[in-house]
């Protein structure tokens, strides 16, 4: 197949037996995924799953790929953002799938951010008892993160990703030319996931992104395909350890606890003030104060983390001047209804230094 050759080292596999996988990680490589279909799981119907926003940028030139390969495709298109990610969209795609009459030998692809990513993944978990799965990521939030691992799920009005399985794709490919038409508050997004995940595990990783940071802003490909290619790397390790989260893969969560939290309570016009992204930033910086105030981490680590999410451009303290109505106490609140509470204590990832981490129950 062309695309081995073509992208040579940035290959990564996730290792989980029977269920492994390749991530697929470069520029400009949608246009293979037609003939990377084909190879990993035969030439029958698929259908793609996108919002209206990539859909206008990327579907068309997705569906030509699989046309070319000899893949018979649909497309159904979703609007875009969290509004999308619950059980009237999920029902609805379920139509659209009768509708096309897909089988659970054909494919779903999941063509967006992580948004698509989540809820075409439970859909194809779910639809006739599961269907072949594929992830094209679009952000740098799906690419580093939310498209590894397989974790598929749509939201509760009682709580965000709470109704879900773990699912994991055929393959998962990453074109960073895509990171090119991607907002800057997006993008700034997905490098908050890149910073927990040199601290939690990678020392060099967090070097070579403070060295190379602006390079990083201005998407250049090489140094995207590198940073998409470590981050993965990460990722897939301990997924590779830990698919379920019965351990190891809790440290994953580092920054998610309380930024789940900031992420639901604070809002503007009824939309979160927040991003993921940046709600996670606000949670590192909180995580890491606690490892500061317990002796785990030194002030100047801290200080050295928070300079890189700076750089990066994203928050480090929630808006609480702006929203007297929000409490801390409501943010506690909040935090003890998360899934990552276990046996009625919160679980925090606390790091010890950058590259190593720890999981505490508070």
């Amino acid at each position: 197949m062309k695309i081995y050759e073509q992208l040579q080292n940035s290959i990564v596999p996730v290792e989980l037996g029977e269920r492994s996988y390749p991530i697929y990680i470069g520029d400009n490589i949608l246009n293979s995924l037609g003939e990377t279909l084909a190879f990993h799981l035969g030439r029958k119907k698929a259908v793609l799953i996108t919002d209206s926003n990539v859909g206008t940028l990327y579907a068309q030139r997705a569906k030509d790929s699989l046309d070319d390969a000899g893949i018979k495709a649909g497309v159904i298109e979703v609007k875009p953002g969290e509004v999308s990610k619950g059980k009237d969209t999920l029902f609805s795609i379920y139509d659209e799938l009768f509708d096309l009459g897909i089988e659970r030998s054909d494919t779903i692809i999941a063509l967006g951010g992580g948004v698509i990513g989540d809820l075409a993944g439970y859909a194809a978990a779910s639809f006739k008892r599961g269907t072949n799965f594929v992830q094209v990521p679009t952000s740098l939030l799906a690419m580093v993160d939310s498209s590894v691992g397989g974790k598929t799920g749509i939201n509760h009005p009682r709580g965000k990703n709470m109704i879900g399985a773990f699912y994991q794709p055929a393959f998962v490919m990453a074109d960073v030319a895509a990171l090119k038409t991607l907002p800057a508050r997006e993008l700034a997004c997905g490098l908050a996931e890149s910073v927990k995940h040199g601290v939690i595990q990678n020392l060099s990783f967090f070097e070579w992104m403070e060295e190379n940071y602006q390079n990083i802003l201005n998407c250049k490909p090489e140094t995207m395909t590198k940073l998409v290619a470590e981050n993965v790397k990460v990722k897939a390790s301990v997924v590779s350890q830990d698919e379920r989260e019965g351990n190891l893969r809790q440290i994953l969560n580092y920054g998610h606890t309380y930024g789940h939290a900031v992420e639901v309570l604070f809002k503007v016009n009824g939309e979160n003030q927040y991003h993921h992204g940046e709600a996670v930033a606000i949670g590192i910086a909180h995580a890491n104060q606690l490892a500061v105030d317990r002796g785990l981490l030194t002030e100047e680590q801290s200080q050295r983390i928070s300079q890189l999410l700076t750089r990066f451009n994203l928050p480090l303290k929630a808006d609480f001047e702006n929203h007297p109505e929000i409490s801390q106490a409501q943010i506690e609140e909040a935090i003890k209804h998360d899934k990552k509470v276990r046996d009625g204590k919160v679980v925090y990832i606390l790091p010890e230094s950058i590259g190593k981490c720890q999981i505490v129950a508070m």
